[in-house]
């Protein structure tokens, strides 16, 4: 005779792991939401069972699922951005200071599809701190372009230019994510060519 077998259960975290198990919570969301798409369509509960916990838990940390789940939206954005700036950091040269954050970009991006999707692939417009985040991720990339506009004394607008570099990067992780199965160029030779034809490279010194 075959016993169901009761559904496996998270451990519980120990005393002082709540921040942990918070942590565990927004990343939960973040892939639920993900997953669906529709903020309507996910529940307090079924946040609870993907992190492996009961719905009380849930509730020592947020007040209800809207919450949860605006929260989740800011810690995405947080990650995203902070990757971003930790890339630059020590690094003067205005070239190897975009390279070094188109490269935080995409490894962000792969490395964490569920968040990726949340920031750019989701209904869910950003509002509030989760928009002032997303402004100051997007600002880092329209500075490091700017830098290298005034270097090479190019009147371009940064803004402009760093939204085609934004859509450009987009477009690739947006299909390596979906379309895995698609042997693509490689990562380093694609972007380092989608660079040179926005003209962000160093200036070439003829003999």
């Amino acid at each position: 005779m075959s016993v169901a077998s009761e559904p496996v259960r998270r451990q519980r975290n120990a005393r002082g792991e709540g921040e942990r198990l918070r942590i565990e919570l927004l990343e939960a969301a973040a892939e639920l939401m993900a997953t669906h798409g529709d903020i309507e369509s996910i529940s307090l509960r079924a946040v609870a069972r993907e992190a492996g916990v009961s719905a009380t838990a849930v509730y020592r940390h947020f007040d209800d699922h809207h919450d949860l789940l605006r929260e989740s939206v800011e810690y995405c954005w947080t990650n995203f951005r902070q990757s971003l700036v930790d890339s630059e950091v020590g690094i003067t040269d205005p070239f190897d200071a975009l390279r070094a954050l188109r490269s935080a970009y995409v490894r962000f991006a792969l490395d964490h599809p569920g968040q990726y999707r949340v920031m750019f692939s989701n209904r869910m417009r950003p509002e509030g701190q989760s928009a002032i985040i997303g402004l100051a991720a997007y600002q880092l990339l329209v500075d490091s372009v700017a830098a290298i506009l005034d270097e090479l004394d190019d009147d371009r607008d940064p803004y402009f230019v760093a939204a085609q570099l934004h859509t450009w990067l987009h477009g690739v992780v947006d299909l390596w994510s979906n379309h895995p199965e698609v042997s693509w160029p490689g990562a380093d030779q694609l972007i380092e060519s989608m660079v040179q034809t926005i003209g962000l490279t160093p200036p070439t010194i003829d003999d």
